[in-house]
């Protein structure tokens, strides 16, 4: 989500999580539900160790759409027009950004510079999120982020 709001903060995040099997993840919540407020958004990220299946999907929905992915490669498409989505293979990723080992060693050994998904100013706000969502589930508790530096 901080990719989506171009590197905007949250103002709030409020996070719930739970241990559902312990006799298999002892030590660490199996599930988490966080929900990152923004002045004019909301994003609800789940995550699991508990589904039954690998999930890598992501439900956006604006004003005047929808966009939801299927699988690695597919997209379903919604406008205001359609009264149905429809089904569209996504635009493929070009490399080395298609694979994480070969994107590392781009960046690491020739001189790519990474993108803003993976850029350090990215993953410091998202080390606050997590880190505001840890909070907030112990606490029970909405944490209010302070504001950008």
């Amino acid at each position: 989500m901080t990719w989506l709001m171009d590197g905007q903060r949250p103002l709030r995040v409020t996070a719930v999580t739970q241990q559902i099997k312990p006799d298999i993840y002892p030590h660490v919540d199996d599930e988490a539900t966080i929900v990152l407020t923004y002045p004019k958004a909301q994003a609800i990220l789940q995550a699991s160790w508990n589904w039954p299946f690998s999930r890598k999907d992501m439900e956006v929905y604006g004003r005047t759409g929808s966009i939801v992915t299927i699988a690695a490669n597919d997209i379903s498409v919604r406008l205001p027009h359609e009264s149905q989505s429809a089904t569209r293979a996504a635009a493929p990723i070009p490399a080395p950004y298609d694979d994480s080992l070969t994107y590392l060693r781009a960046v690491l050994l020739d001189g790519a510079k990474p993108d803003a998904l993976s850029s350090l100013e990215t993953n410091v706000i998202v080390t606050e999120i997590l880190d505001a969502a840890r909070r907030s589930a112990s606490s029970g508790r909405t944490v209010v982020l302070p504001k950008a530096p």
